[in-house]
């Protein structure tokens, strides 16, 4: 375990390029305020593929936090069903900070086993809640 409290965690992430540039694309269009979404496809054994990144909107618009619009997530989560995909997790931006979990991030991480990217002013990183812990995922 490194100093930051960090582990690294056993499964991994594909995201295609064009996901990671809408991503960036969401942070940059929504700067100071984070930006949020969800990450549809689909888990087999330890790699997550994502199909998709949907932007969704932030219904907290603030600068250090984010909120998944209800009526944009149901429709989101809704046609991945349809599709025969599922949400595999989400997205938020750090439009002024590192790509890492905020004090915020973890306590809402809590509440899910789903991975979390974040684009940060450093890049991007991938990352779960575990046994009370933040694990690293590896993009692949």
């Amino acid at each position: 375990m490194s100093g930051s409290g960090v582990l690294m965690s056993g499964i991994g992430i594909h995201i295609s390029k064009n996901d990671i540039n809408l991503i960036f694309d969401e942070l940059e269009n929504n700067r100071p305020f984070e930006a949020c979404g969800v990450l549809i496809g689909s888990q087999e054994g330890g790699i997550i593929t994502v199909k998709m990144a949907v932007p969704v909107k932030n219904s907290n618009r603030t600068e250090r936090s984010f909120e998944l619009d209800p009526t944009e997530f149901y429709n989101a989560w809704n046609s991945a069903e349809k599709d025969g995909f599922e949400i595999v997790g989400v997205y938020h931006t750090h439009p002024s900070s590192p790509a890492k979990p905020s004090a915020w991030d973890k306590d809402t991480m809590q509440n899910t086993s789903d991975v979390w990217v974040i684009a940060g002013i450093d890049g991007i990183s991938a990352y779960r809640m575990a046994e009370g812990m933040v694990e690293t995922v590896e993009m692949i």
